[in-house]
């Protein structure tokens, strides 16, 4: 790690906020700072036999935290070419996206043309295509592919060669550049009667051939702010990520601290944020939403939420929203896909999936004894005896179901179940009615109704039909009594509701693989 990337850490840790209630946020549901020099680098690599020189890729999925939080089908690389210097001329089978931040160059092969700080090159497939830098500086883009692997990953599957393709016509295949220039510019927007100030904003969907290349899972805009310029705190309920192309600024809100040229900065929907812009210039950056609309496209709609001075904290009706939203997130599990549903048909296939439910079953029962034994109070335990006793045994109605005494052991499956379990005896009432009733009783409504639907007949499963009628009304019970929790006190409450929504959705990913799989450890 160089001097300069060690004293920027420091700097901006020296800088976080103090930690309360407010502030702080765990592992990836709070707001993160990425250091581009944290992201490694690739500066050549060895490309059909030969030894090619890329000027400098650093792979955001090479950063252990992004590589978490980014789609799946989406692969954003820092690209940084000397000026002097060249990428040789090359294709791929994929179309890519090069989005120029600072400097200047040109671009070499089926397209000539020169390309400047702010344009977005779209580069169709087989698209023969190299680049090369102007004066001292060269220039430093953006390399943006919709899919899993990015160009120069791995000497393995480069996903690129520098052989000449013809199949294409050449009217086809031409670069199609966008300046930033021909974005239309938005300052303010009026939100509930008050004119919010934006600093500058240009939403790439404003121009037509942006707008068909990206898929449903993305979108983006130039945003800016000059010097003393400031983005009010505010929320949004996507996950949002802003690169810094150029300048320096700060970030406050759950998080505070200076931000850098080449920082990438990740917030989690819900999390509080704003931005400043510092120096002498301000900071010019690229906003990234993992949805097909950007946050202001919409000038009667923004999808934002300004956060005023004396709110403090979260209304019930915020808190029930927001799990509403984690319910309609977690729907997108694979266990509820198409390829799952047409596995399920095969007996031994469902088998699995009774087997893996067989091991949450087990620690729900065990979480609902020691609810009760833990509870101190007379309302609340009113309504975990309740519970209690309309869950007691469903342990046992299973493994008869399954005729088989045996259980499966998969680390991943028992770390997940054992999670909710160990977690009650740290939390207080409150808390276990929000992990238990809002998270585990919404998600397994949502899971059983789901498979009594899929599974009839001679398929039919009576643990999943039974679930999917007697446990209805389970995810309300006690949510009332959240009501006369303090709003700072949900909004703490919201971290161990998105915590436990995680936690379930990594014990059903679990069991999705294992039905793909068709076998694990323990009796089928």
């Amino acid at each position: 790690m160089n001097t300069q990337f060690r004293s920027r850490e420091a700097a901006f840790e020296s800088r976080l906020s103090k930690p309360t209630v407010k502030s702080v946020r765990e592992g990836h549901h709070r707001v993160q700072v990425i250091l581009r020099e944290s992201i490694s680098a690739v500066r050549e690599m060895n490309v059909e036999g030969q030894k090619t020189y890329l000027g400098e890729v650093r792979n955001f999925k090479n950063n252990e935290f992004l590589s978490r939080v980014l789609p799946k089908d989406l692969s954003i690389s820092w690209t940084r070419l000397p000026g002097g210097r060249t990428l040789p001329a090359h294709f791929h089978p994929c179309a890519s996206m090069v989005i120029v931040t600072k400097g200047s160059g040109e671009s070499i092969g089926d397209t000539v043309a020169p390309v400047q700080s702010g344009d977005v090159i779209q580069i169709p497939e087989w698209n023969l295509h190299g680049f090369r830098g102007h004066e001292a500086e060269g220039f430093h883009a953006l390399s943006i592919q919709f899919q899993s692997t990015a160009i120069f990953s791995s000497e393995e599957r480069p996903e690129t060669s520098y052989v000449d393709r013809n199949n294409v016509p050449i009217e086809d295949r031409q670069l199609k550049i966008v300046s930033r220039n021909q974005l239309p510019e938005i300052s303010k927007i009026e939100i509930d009667g008050t004119t919010r100030n934006l600093g500058k904003v240009q939403n790439f969907s404003a121009n037509s051939t942006l707008k068909k290349a990206f898929p449903e899972y993305f979108s983006a805009a130039w945003v800016e702010l000059l010097s003393g310029e400031r983005l009010e705190e505010h929320v949004h309920d996507t996950d949002s990520m802003i690169i810094l192309t150029e300048g320096q600024g700060e970030v406050c809100g759950d998080r505070v601290g200076p931000i850098f040229e080449g920082d990438v900065i990740y917030v989690p929907a819900g999390c509080r944020h704003g931005f400043s812009g510092t120096g002498g210039q301000g900071f010019k950056a690229l906003s990234i939403q993992f949805q097909n609309s950007s946050l202001y496209e919409s000038k009667r709609h923004p999808q934002v939420r300004f956060i005023e001075s004396k709110q403090v904290g979260m209304t019930f009706v915020e808190f029930l929203e927001l799990n509403e939203k984690f319910a309609q997130r977690f729907q997108k599990n694979a266990i509820f896909s198409t390829e799952i549903k047409l596995l399920l048909k095969r007996r031994h296939r469902k088998n699995i999936l009774l087997n893996c439910l067989q091991v949450m079953s087990n620690s729900f029962q065990r979480l609902m004894f020691s609810r009760i034994a833990l509870c101190d109070s007379y309302s609340y335990r009113k309504v975990f005896f309740e519970h209690f006793m309309e869950e007691l045994g469903h342990d046992l109605e299973l493994k008869k179901e399954r005729k088989n005494g045996n259980t499966i052991w998969d680390p991943i499956l028992e770390s997940s179940t054992l999670w909710f379990f160990g977690k009650n005896f740290l939390l207080d009432d409150p808390a276990r009615i929000v992990m238990t009733q809002m998270v585990l009783e919404k998600g397994a409504s949502i899971f059983y109704s789901h498979f009594a639907k899929q599974f009839a007949g001679d398929m039919a499963s009576d643990h999943i039909l039974k679930h999917s009628v007697a446990d209805e009304g389970h995810d309300s019970m006690g949510v009332d009594l959240l009501r006369q929790e303090t709003p700072l006190r949900l909004e703490s409450l919201s971290i161990l509701m998105q915590q436990s929504w995680d936690m379930l959705d990594l014990f059903l990913s679990r069991t999705s693989e294992l039905i793909k799989k068709g076998e694990c450890d323990g009796a089928l």
